[in-house]
């Protein structure tokens, strides 16, 4: 396997990793901030509920603007 090829491989898991944490990352923090508030304040699924919330608007955001730049790529 030459070095070019090792480097297209390497480049293909790496785009096909960033999506994963794109949507993992957010809800994985958002989700566990939620549960410490909820601890911590005593209001049981209110703030697990907004972290979910949260998740969701980041994570669309997230993924809309790493999109972007590929869509044009392919108009060009």
């Amino acid at each position: 396997m030459s070095k070019k090829d090792n480097f297209k491989a390497l480049y293909a898991l790496s785009f096909a990793w960033q999506p994963g944490f794109l949507i993992a990352v957010p809800f994985a923090v958002f989700l566990w901030l939620g549960i410490l508030a909820d601890k911590a304040l005593g209001t049981r699924p209110l703030f697990l509920i907004l972290g979910l919330f949260a998740a969701i608007a980041i994570t669309a955001y997230e993924v809309y603007h790493w999109l972007i730049p590929l869509i044009k790529k392919q108009k060009k």
